[in-house]
């Protein structure tokens, strides 16, 4: 007996001591935030003073030390997210994650980001002479400093990632990554093309293709300029999206509203960028000043300039754009390898990629080029009777400055400079909302834009070989869409339809009136505006599209006088559109209006095209004049002999929505709590791994909001009946020009990557219950309750 207890005993002595180790080992790979380092490549000694949330203030006597040190800051909290950006860009993630992800890898490296930047970092970042290079390399010289000295991320050590360090190219691969989470049209033109081809145009009248009657049209001014005194396609492109480990953008909202109708009497401006939840948050944070310069900003991974920012003269913030920048081109072939391009044979361009794959032997990849972009037939597992297609996206034909334009505008210094600095952006475009101490307040839809021939229909695929489909050339920057201290006394943008450039309503996937009626209706209201009111329409709910579709289900589930259906009546009738986590109303309408879309959609289309369908803006665009349709063929289902009519279909989604609703949530209406199925997690890339998902993600939260509304903690319209969250503000932030040291802002979860850092989780319940914090710039109030960490010049 004493033996198996002693045994016992060692056993658990043994396991305590693994524990202690494995524990230790984590704390050591924890970021420093105090003390002192020693770092080759610098030129005099910076000091990062840490704020309670792990913000790095950097204070430098030189500009490339400063970019130095925000290098080194940035990669000890993000090295990990750094790492699967350049990874997912360049095609490089089954190298490390298994066979698992090489449909991911198939894919961008069709897209060509590569290609891209290997060509931009040698145009641009092979010269060491320009302040933005100089700028951009010290940057990488301090990610790569922390590659070399720094802990390894403990994600390195779990997946077996092999640290590398960074080169220019990386830089580029971030920019085109950040790109293509813009081209909606990659996912959306397959989908339409499919339903045009299949079903007929008959079928594309109900889906808002063009700008639908009701939207909301951001309006164009030019005011005077104020100074100071001085399907095999489709299901590729879906299974490769969803396994890809890093969020990309979906969204925004951002306005500036003037300081004649705000109390203080100089501008406000709001921004809250919409990304795709994870864990860490996309923007990292920081501040810089060195002599003559002081910038806080909102950074990238793996990109030096901050993208959102203040300086000490003016203050932007950023929203998509969601211009058209994809065009897919049907190609005729001739049998000797050539293409017909603008009426000519022309060769053909062949490159091959080799893709490592963990565990298994390289796969080959051979890709042929025309002169609008990459074959994506066979990558993409065409049918037969699909003929060669090519993709044509615009990060691939023009020169991008996306870095100059970034380094310019935080350097701006007078409202011309910002100006310019918004005219070098060709893509991805951008909403660019603009404010600054002088009092001017201003929005350009930043991109380069192509001219279209009228007949040309950018989302169904075009004609490649006679050259009537080409793009006609590119508007000047001054006719972008834009607006200049406009007398109604603000500027916006929801991602919705701007004004028209040369007369024409510009295509994209803009986004419908929901959030950007619901911003105008609330800007218009006459009076002085402060921070808290842009807190509150920050924080508003409520939709009134959603709540107009819903008097349309009701409608219809009345005539149909079953009073199995009188809960869902009851909750619906005077929905004004508002979504609380406590409101019974959501629950029941967004049920109903998944389940009608499935079942009216899906057995034409397919399950594959309709879920990709359902990923983009078009839907969102389409619900009121679709549901309101009751002569749609879409109601007909073609799986049966019989034709069915919209009254059947919702009718069958009404029962469909109450057995959900009593799984998920209980059998009495009373249970049926929108807080009970809309949820937000933040997860890891290691969520995948069950056993690492509670240390690794953070949540859940039971959390306000929906799809569409100003907050926008949207989700997947499937029809499992649990709508959780999946994407929205990945910061809110809002910023009175009259005390730009104090401005406010909130990470959804924390600043640091690093799973044992205090700042990994810290502002994730503030996130979700919709309070602040103070974006600080002045450094007695950082030091009150910071760290300081000096970095001292080694030798190299």
């Amino acid at each position: 007996m004493k033996i198996l207890k002693r045994i016992l005993l060692g056993i658990i002595a043994l396991v305590i001591l693994i524990v202690a180790a494995v524990y230790i080992y984590l704390l050591s790979t924890k970021p420093t935030y105090s003390g002192e380092l020693t770092l080759a490549g610098l030129q005099q000694p910076v000091e990062i003073l840490y704020d309670e949330y792990g913000v790095p203030h950097i204070y430098s006597q030189h500009e490339e030390d400063a970019y130095y040190a925000l290098g080194y800051a940035h990669a000890q909290d993000r090295l990990f997210q750094m790492e699967m950006i350049r990874r997912a860009a360049a095609g490089r993630l089954s190298e490390v994650l298994g066979e698992d992800l090489l449909k991911v890898d198939k894919l961008f490296r069709t897209l060509g980001i590569n290609k891209f930047a290997k060509e931009h970092a040698e145009k641009f970042l092979s010269a060491d002479t320009a302040a933005f290079q100089k700028a951009a390399h010290a940057y990488q010289m301090g990610v790569n400093q922390f590659v070399r000295t720094g802990q390894t991320p403990i994600e390195f050590t779990i997946m077996g990632i092999p640290k590398e360090e960074f080169t220019p190219q990386d830089i580029y691969l971030a920019v085109g990554f950040m790109s293509f989470g813009f081209a909606e049209g990659i996912r959306a033109d397959p989908v339409l093309e499919k339903i045009r081809r299949e079903l007929g145009v008959e079928y594309l009248k109900d889906l808002a293709i063009q700008t639908p009657p009701d939207a909301e049209i951001i309006k164009n001014f030019s005011g005077p300029v104020k100074t100071l005194g001085t399907d095999s396609l489709i299901s590729f492109f879906s299974e490769a999206l969803e396994k890809l480990p890093v969020p990309m953008w979906q969204g925004s909202n951002g306005w500036v509203v003037a300081g004649d109708r705000t109390e203080s009497g100089l501008p406000i401006l709001a921004n809250d960028t919409h990304i795709g939840f994870a864990q860490p948050a996309v923007w990292y944070e920081a501040h810089l000043e060195y002599p003559g310069f002081k910038f806080y900003g909102h950074h990238i991974a793996g990109i030096p300039f901050g993208l959102l920012g203040q300086n000490d003269f003016c203050a932007w913030g950023l929203t998509m754009f969601e211009n058209d920048d994809t065009d897919f081109f049907t190609e005729q072939f001739s049998d000797d390898g050539k293409v017909k391009y603008k009426g000519e044979w022309v060769a053909v361009e062949k490159r091959t990629e080799i893709i490592k794959v963990k565990g298994n032997p390289d796969e080959k990849l051979v890709l042929s080029t025309t002169p609008h972009g990459t074959i994506v037939n066979g990558v993409f597992d065409f049918t037969d009777n699909i003929k060669p297609t090519s993709l044509w996206w615009l990060l691939n034909h023009e020169t991008n400055e996306a870095l100059q334009a970034a380094y310019t505008l935080i350097h701006a210094s007078s409202f011309k400079e910002a100006e310019y600095a918004a005219s070098l952006f060709s893509s991805p475009g951008l909403n660019l909302m603009y404010g600054d101490r002088a009092g001017n307040i201003a929005w350009w839809a930043v991109a380069k834009l192509p001219i279209r021939a009228p007949h040309v229909q950018t989302k169904l695929f075009l004609d490649g070989a006679s050259g009537n489909d080409e793009p006609l050339g590119f508007y000047d920057f001054p006719k972008n869409p834009h607006a200049v201290n406009p007398p109604w006394g603000y500027v916006y943008s929801a991602n919705n339809q701007p004004d028209s450039v040369d007369g024409v309503l510009y295509p994209g996937y803009y986004y419908p009136r929901s959030r950007a009626g619901r911003i105008v209706e609330l800007l218009k209201a006459d009076k002085k505006w402060t921070t808290e009111d842009m807190k509150t329409i920050n924080l508003d709910v409520t939709s009134h599209m959603h709540a107009d579709i819903t008097k349309d289900f009701v409608s219809v589930l009345k005539s149909l006088n079953d009073p199995a259906f009188q809960d869902l009546i009851s909750v619906l009738d005077n929905w004004n559109g508002e979504h609380r986590a406590s409101q019974i109303a959501p629950s029941v309408y967004y049920n109903l209006l998944s389940q009608t879309m499935k079942l009216a959609m899906e057995d034409e289309i397919g399950a594959d095209a309709f879920k990709a369908l359902m990923a983009t803006s078009i839907p969102k665009n389409s619900y009121q004049m679709f549901i309101e349709n009751d002569q749609s063929p879409w109601w007909d289902n073609s799986k049966t002999t019989e034709k069915e009519t919209r009254s059947q279909i919702i009718k069958q989604a009404a029962i469909n929505t109450l057995h959900l609703l009593n799984t998920t949530s209980g059998e009495k209406s009373s249970d049926w709590q929108w807080g009970k199925i809309h949820t937000l997690t933040h997860k890891h890339p290691l969520d995948a791994v069950k056993p690492l998902r509670s240390f690794f993600n953070v949540g859940p939260f039971v959390v306000d909001g929906g799809s569409e509304v100003i907050n926008n903690l949207h989700f997947s319209l499937d029809s499992t009946g649990y709508f959780l969250v999946s994407g929205g503000p990945a910061l809110r932030k809002i910023i009175d020009f009259s005390d730009l040291e104090n401005g406010i802002t909130v990470s959804p979860s924390g600043q640091s990557g690093n799973v044992m850092s205090s700042h990994y989780d810290d502002q994730a319940k503030m996130f979700a219950t919709g309070n602040f914090r103070k974006m600080l710039m002045n450094r007695e109030a950082i030091k009150l309750k910071g760290t300081t960490l000096l970095l001292k010049p080694g030798i190299k």
